[in-house]
Order: structure tokens, then sequence, then C-alpha cells
């Protein structure tokens, strides 16, 4: 076995020896170098050399296919920012001169009705966006497979660990046919004011799932006013995943099938809470409006709950803003907790997938394009440049609403930096630094990741929740049920990917 280490390292001195008079003889041309035969470290999209047995070199090295060098023109779709998609495709086309990228922009609102619209026409983008469920995208055949380029990609190592430890994107089949390309961690956003008001210390960041709802029940205050949380993200979606270190998926999914006995514990915690008045009132009910005097008014903006369960975006588009500032309004980001005797730090995100057309006629360079604009260490280095230096046609700058997928070091330190800091006059730095270092581990919303949820939360599901918030059901009596429902679901929905 020694003699034989010996002499495949060797083989490989000789042929990096022989690449590199390759790359010496070479007259330039789209690409001086090989785009084809990519070396990564697993932070920083560089070259990763292990140490073998007996101090050895094995190389780790996996190879994509090599690009084109023909003249070839591509299409991206998405609802991305437009300036900052276009800054993107620019830098791409000067990375890759023989590629023309024609950026397509849809309105959020109808663009899967808009993509087809383009199918249709025979404008079929080769890289896009997926809005919502993976069934539009599986029924409407239009994911390309690209395994061969996932897998044989570093880079793809070296993104958010829970994309391939739960295979996220191949809905269950052993082909990868959709990645996430936007990353929005779920907060529990706490009010540092209301603490002080009510002259509690605030949680601690490792804190657990019990800490939580203890802290709820402590900050309900109805004497003041004070309610414990309000909720725009759930305690019915988040349970199953923080309690539960097996569980890769919404009401929870193991990753090949259901069981909803986490999913009934889990509601009957909400319907607890929310039945014993720890909850804000309903928006505009009376209950809103003999609390916070005006019955649309939104509970997070009264200054009379301590946590608001919600999305990243929420930060940059609320509660960073000097109207919320100056009204005393200081949230503070909290991962979502996870219940006592789990291990990982997996917690529910919204990710946002994206894949290579199933029509295309360059695949590679589809893939390298989606790649570039969405997860790896040179393109989010792109993004970090817009944020700093572009604008919006109204004058405004752009916001970085979405948080990285590749695990670079340099860009995540790099992204540190558009958040409150060490010198923040409201004392926030402390609790960025714990989030930011911890939600690295997040597992998507059901419909984006397992074919059939769709069909079983508009059919099997229906008036499950209602049953036990309201009339006073216990979860667990309707969980197998629900399990055999959600499975049957998945199943029928299998079936049409196995065709494809």
């Amino acid at each position: 076995m020694k003699n034989m280490k010996k002499v495949l390292s060797l083989i490989l001195v000789l042929a990096m020896c022989i690449a590199a008079l390759s790359a010496c003889s070479s007259s330039g041309g789209a690409n001086e170098s090989d785009p084809g035969s990519e070396t990564v470290s697993t932070d920083n999209g560089e070259k990763e050399i292990l140490e073998g047995e007996d101090g050895e070199a094995a190389s780790t090295e996996k190879v994509l296919p090599p690009m084109t060098t023909e003249e070839i023109t591509l299409t991206y779709c998405s609802w991305e920012n437009e300036v900052l998609t276009k800054h993107l495709a620019e830098q791409f086309m000067k990375k890759y001169p023989n590629i023309k990228v024609e950026v397509v922009t849809l309105a959020l609102d109808g663009y899967n009705d808009s993509l087809l619209n383009l199918v249709a026409t025979g404008q079929m983008p080769d890289a896009f966006w997926i809005l919502g469920e993976c069934d539009f995208a599986i029924n409407n055949q239009l994911l390309g497979d690209m395994t061969e380029y996932w897998e044989n990609d570093l880079e793809a190592d070296n993104v958010l660990t829970t994309i391939s430890e739960g295979k996220f994107g191949y809905y269950g089949t052993d082909k990868k046919w959709a990645t996430p390309v936007k990353f929005y961690p779920e907060v529990v956003f706490a009010n540092k004011t209301v603490f002080d008001q009510l002259n509690v210390e605030m949680p601690s960041t490792d804190w657990t799932w019990e800490d939580l709802v203890n802290s709820i029940k402590k900050m309900t205050v109805p004497e003041q006013g004070i309610y414990g949380f309000n909720q725009y993200r759930t305690m019915v979606t988040w349970y199953p995943v923080a309690s539960d270190d097996n569980v890769w998926g919404e009401f929870g999914w193991d990753g090949t099938k259901f069981d909803m006995t986490n999913w009934a514990e889990g509601i009957n915690i909400q319907a607890e809470l929310v039945n014993g008045k720890y909850h804000a009132p309903g928006y505009d009910t009376d209950e809103a409006e003999a609390a916070f005097g005006d019955r649309t008014m939104w509970a997070a903006y009264s200054g009379k709950i301590a946590y608001q369960f919600d999305a990243w975006w929420t930060f940059n588009n609320l509660f960073a803003t000097k109207e919320y500032l100056d009204l005393g309004l200081v949230y503070v980001p909290y991962n979502v907790p996870r219940a006592k005797g789990t291990s990982s730090s997996h917690s529910m995100g919204t990710l946002d997938f994206g894949g290579i057309s199933s029509a295309t006629e360059h695949p590679r360079e589809a893939y390298e394009l989606l790649k570039f604009m969405n997860w790896n260490e040179e393109g989010w280095l792109a993004k970090i440049d817009a944020y700093n230096t572009l604008t919006n046609a109204d004058g405004t700058k752009l916001s970085m609403d979405a948080l990285p997928i590749t695990l670079s070091s340099t860009v995540w330190e790099k992204v540190r930096e558009f958040f409150p800091g060490a010198d923040d006059s409201y004392g926030r730095g402390p609790y960025f630094d714990a989030f930011l270092e911890k939600c690295k581990e997040p597992i998507p919303y059901g419909g984006t990741i397992i074919p059939g949820f769709g069909t079983f939360i508009a059919e099997g599901y229906a008036g499950a929740e209602d049953a036990v918030l309201n009339n006073g059901v216990n979860a667990h009596d309707l969980a197998p049920d629900l399990t055999e429902k959600a499975n049957t679901a998945n199943a029928a929905a299998m079936e049409v990917l196995k065709n494809q």
C-alpha cells in the first residue's frame, strides 16, 4: 500500500508539471486557466490537499467538465434586484468574455406564470429561480439534471452544511435538480426596550426552546399591557426541527417520510400560549384596538411585545430604520432555540431555490452562471462590492436582504460589517455576533424540497390548525391521520418525478 501511494504521488506530481507547462505555453483566450478543473479549499475557493498516511499528499480535487470557449449566449431569470443582477452578470462576462448573459427580471407577483409564458414562447431561460413549491418546476418539467456538476464541484462542498447533508434539491431521488440561491434565517427578535422597561435581564444567546417558552410567560405583564410574543413565523413550523436532530424538513420530514408527532407537540405548545393570552392580540380585532389604541397597528410596532417571530429581512426593512429606533424600538436577533437534548444547530430558514433549464443547450455553462450569481465566493464578493457602491434608480443604496450560502470566511467577515457591531450605540453588536455565528444550518420550508407538500397542505391539512388553536383538539389525536395523508401526497408526487 505504501509503495502504491508513492507511485500515485509521483503520477500526481507529473500531472501537475504537465499542467504547469501547458499553462505557460498558453497563448491566452477566453480562459487562460482551465475553468473546468477547479481546486478549492473548504473556505476560500482554493486547492485543498489533505495529508495522507506517512505524510504523503492525498489530493481531494474534484474536476468539473471544461467550459466552452465558443461564443454563446445565456439567459438568466429571477426576481432579484435588477441593479444587483446586472452587476453580477457584468462580472461573470468579464471572467468569461466568450459568454454573453442576458438578464430577465420578473416581478415576484405572478412570477411563475410569467416564467411559463417564457417557456411557451420559446424563451426558456438557461438558469432561473423557482418561486415557492418545487412541484411547480417538477410538474412543468423545467429543471435540468445538474448532478454531474454539483457532485464534482468543490465549491459545492463549501456551502451551508445542511444543503448537502439534507440533499436539498434532490427531491428524494439520486439526481440534483435544484439548489438554494437565497438564504434568509428565521429569527426571534427580542425587544431590548421592553426588557429594560421591566428590569428583566436579556436571555442568554445560548438559550433552549424551554428557555424561550418560560421567557414568553415571564415577559407577559397584563397590567402593563405587555405581551410575550407576536408571530409572523410560527411555532408549529419551528418546533419539529428544533426538537429533533433527525428532522430535515417541515412538519417532521426526516428526508424520506413524515412523522407528525413533533408537529403535534409544537402546535399544542403554540395553542397553550395563544389561548393563555401570552400572544399579542390578532390584527384588526377589538382586542388589538383595546391593547394598542389602533386595531390595525402591527404588534411589533406598538412597543408592547417582548418577542417578534419573523424572517431575517425584517431587520433591514423595519427594525434598522430610523423610524423604529426613534420610537425606542430596539430589536436584536436571537437564533430560534433548540430543545434540550438536541445537539445540532439546525433551524428553519427561508431558502429560495434555482436550477438550470431542462432545455438549455449549454448546461455546464448555465450551472457556472447559476453558481456565480448565487452561491460561490467570487460572486458573493461581487455582491458585496455592489452593496457598497451601487444605488437603485431612486438613489437609495442596495440592501443586503439575504445572507451568504457560501461558507467562505472572507465573505462572512465582510458581511458582518453590514450589521451593528461593537460600536453600536444601542448595544446590538454582541447579539449579531452570536446570531451570525450560529445561523448556518438552515432547514427549508416543506414546499421547496418535498414533492407533494403543497398538495398535502391544500387538501389533507386543511382545518387542522384551526381545530387545535380554536376548538381545543389535542393535536396528537390528529397526528396519525395527518402523517398518512402527508406521506400519500409525497408518494403520488414522486411518481411524477420518476418519469423525468
